[in-house]
């Protein structure tokens, strides 16, 4: 497979559609989603490392149940990691930070993580988390601002009698995602089509 297009496929319409549950719960405060990021970033990195380390060693028939106790073991340190030093972002998230251990996207990093070189598995966890990262945070930075008219938890006078409710709220997050998605489709688009016709 050509290097960069394991890098970069997927980005961004097949990651934002694994991940968009855990997008649309992390965004509705700046808070959450910074929190959101740290542990997205620490559990794909360190599980990616760690499973292509054992890749070899680990027979395929129970390479899925393994990969998922490895997510899983990151997902829980930095949980409570996040507990010690982050604690209003635990209490925003709320069990989605433990659901996190079962996002299709992290599966995705691991089960690719023994088909492909140490370094270029770590480049691509690397590009996946601060992807998703980078989403949630503009998502929050809107959705709060805009729709609970706060800034980190802080009001915003000026914004209060102007801000729209339904931005925080479930279909805010999804609409909010949605026009997100839209915009890096099209900025994405024009470089994809170059990069295909350089291929063929």
């Amino acid at each position: 497979m050509n290097e960069k297009k394991y890098l970069l496929g997927g980005i961004p319409a097949t990651l934002l559609a694994m991940a968009a549950a855990f997008v649309m719960a992390s965004s509705a405060d700046l808070r959450a989603a910074v929190g959101m990021s740290i542990v997205i970033l620490v559990a794909t990195l360190l599980s990616s490392l760690v499973i292509t380390a054992l890749s070899r060693v680990i027979p395929k028939p129970v390479r899925l149940p393994a990969n998922l106790l490895i997510i899983t073991g990151f997902v829980s340190l930095s949980n409570m990691l996040m507990q010690a030093f982050f604690p209003a972002a635990v209490n925003l998230l709320g069990v989605h930070l433990a659901a996190l251990a079962a996002c299709p996207v992290l599966f995705k990093e691991a089960d690719e993580a023994d088909e492909h070189g140490e370094t270029l598995t770590v480049r691509s966890a690397l590009i996946t988390a601060v992807f998703l990262s980078a989403v949630m945070i503009v998502c929050a930075l809107i959705r709060e601002t805009l729709g609970n008219a706060t800034i980190w938890g802080q009001p915003i006078a000026f914004l209060e009698p102007v801000k729209i409710p339904i931005l925080s709220g479930v279909y805010g997050g999804y609409l909010i995602m949605a026009i997100l998605m839209a915009v890096i489709q099209a900025v994405a688009a024009p470089r994809k089509k170059k990069s295909e016709e350089v291929g063929k």
